[in-house]
């Protein structure tokens, strides 16, 4: 299954990893779906325009962030959280960091819880 759209910045810091020398970002994204509530999407991104990105970004991934993305593979499974909670997986293959919008700067939306 694909995705593609603005998902929002959880309050879960992003987690950068390496294994085998193969960078990797993990992050905890939400989708605004307002009324019916948040969507949580745990995302993976590996290699080179990764780290680019994080290197150019790191330090705007703020909660709330919005990032347009576009995400393969995506999968519901049981979260990590007790008692569980559905979550959706994917991987990134692209993710772009969105200018704030003014409106937004003053009044965030849920997506940052």
């Amino acid at each position: 299954m694909q995705h593609t759209g603005t998902l929002y910045l959880s309050k879960t810091k992003p987690v950068v990893t390496t294994h085998e020398g193969d960078f990797a970002l993990l992050l905890l994204l939400m989708d605004n779906l307002g009324k019916q509530g948040l969507e949580p999407y745990r995302v993976r991104w590996t290699g080179p325009e990764a780290e680019a990105f994080w290197n150019a970004h790191h330090a705007d991934l703020q909660p709330g962030a919005p990032l347009d993305v576009e995400l393969s593979n995506v999968r519901a499974v049981s979260g990590a959280t007790r008692p569980p909670m559905p979550e959706l997986r994917a991987r990134v293959v692209r993710m772009t960091l969105r200018p704030r919008s003014t409106a937004a700067r003053q009044h965030p939306t849920q997506a940052t819880t």
